[in-house]
């Protein structure tokens, strides 16, 4: 299944739209927020899942709730390698940043997920193009992304940003092959 998420730069705070096969969705970065906080919802405003920041002068730390009541925490568990871990609810998730703008995601030890993110932003903010498994846990998948997104936002309010991607050692090569199921 292919899903985009496409940021909206406003003056205060990030807003997302999310496209994916029979269903649409839109996150928000709350305003004025000592840390990171996100809301995704439905188009009905139906909140599916919530992203809270914690303050972590090293680590980028976060807890996702989603309205089912499972229960994870996403952290940074290798700043220069660009690897995130994310547990809860009995699962093991980890996401890897590869050379480049591209990232995969497994589930244990197998890929469910694969994105991009754009190079150049113009005006609007990143768009990210996800590859994921027709089984994979859709919004789970998404508030990942969403908080990668969030501790990856400086701010920047150009009209156009370059995007070198990462350049530094990667923890894991990027599979070329992977395709989902």
């Amino acid at each position: 299944m292919n899903v985009t998420i496409q940021e909206r730069k406003v003056s205060f705070a990030a807003e997302y739209d999310i496209t994916a096969p029979a269903a649409v969705y839109y996150a928000k970065k709350a305003f004025f927020s000592l840390t990171d906080h996100l809301e995704l919802q439905e188009t009905g405003g139906n909140v599916v899942a919530t992203i809270q920041g914690a303050i972590s002068p090293l680590e980028h730390k976060h807890d996702l709730t989603l309205s089912d009541g499972r229960r994870y925490h996403m952290r940074c568990a290798e700043i220069f390698r660009r690897v995130y871990l994310c547990d809860g609810n009995l699962e093991s998730y980890s996401l890897y940043e590869h050379k480049g703008l591209r990232c995969s995601i497994f589930r244990e030890d197998r890929q469910v997920a694969a994105f991009t993110k754009n190079r150049v932003v113009f005006a609007q903010g990143n768009r990210y193009e996800i590859r994921i498994d027709s089984d994979a846990d859709l919004v789970l998948i998404l508030c990942m992304i969403l908080t990668v997104s969030l501790s990856e936002d400086n701010n920047n309010d150009s009209t156009v940003t370059f995007d070198l991607g990462n350049i530094g050692p990667e923890a894991r090569p990027f599979s070329e092959d992977w395709q989902p199921r």
